[in-house]
């Protein structure tokens, strides 16, 4: 298995940026490797849904097949291509196929946030202009890239050590960027 895996190609884009996938990934991470069943209970999807996302990923690359934990031929046992995967930010359709998700599912927790009149404890959505120099930044973006795999590697260790039926998935996206100098949004 490769230590990491370089989402470049479209087709691979294409495939990392669907929620379901993503939570597949996360699953084998968690189980090492799975048949469609397997995730299928894991996910509380159907098995025929995970079987058609397991192909995707499959035909991106980004799983193989573990045929050593098949019970026979026919089995199929699958398990992650590498051990991370990391979307390269100058590929093409970068922005159509990760960025922009991502910032809809943004908008749609702020829009759900402000229409509850209770918040979840478990969510976290914060806004906050900072005065920093590009050292402060470095710095900062490196403190929150470390809290992140701290706390990534800490789900793994306690999911793999003892499943809970309350364990979901989270997603955090995280961006420190200069403002523009005209304290202009810089949106498109």
């Amino acid at each position: 298995m490769r230590e990491t895996f370089h989402v470049q190609d479209p087709a691979a884009l294409r495939a990392i940026a669907h929620p379901m996938r993503q939570r597949i990934l996360s699953e084998l991470v968690v189980l090492g490797h799975a048949r469609a069943a397997d995730l299928a209970q894991a996910i509380g999807e159907p098995a025929n849904s995970i079987s058609f996302h397991l192909r995707v990923l499959a035909k991106a690359g980004m799983i193989v097949e573990a045929p050593e934990h098949a019970r026979d031929r026919r089995d199929r046992v699958w398990t992650n291509a590498a051990e991370s995967y990391v979307v390269d930010p100058g590929s093409p359709g970068v922005v159509r196929e990760v960025v922009r998700p991502a910032l809809r599912w943004a908008e749609r927790l702020f829009v759900e946030a402000n229409d509850t009149s209770s918040h979840d404890k478990d969510r976290l959505f914060a806004i906050s202009a900072l005065v920093l120099t590009p050292q402060q930044a470095e710095e900062m973006a490196k403190e929150v890239t470390d809290l992140l795999e701290r706390w990534a590697d800490r789900a793994l260790t306690e999911a793999r050590k003892a499943p809970d039926p309350d364990r979901r998935a989270y997603q955090a996206l995280a961006v420190l960027a200069p403002r523009g100098s005209d304290g202009s949004d810089d949106t498109p």
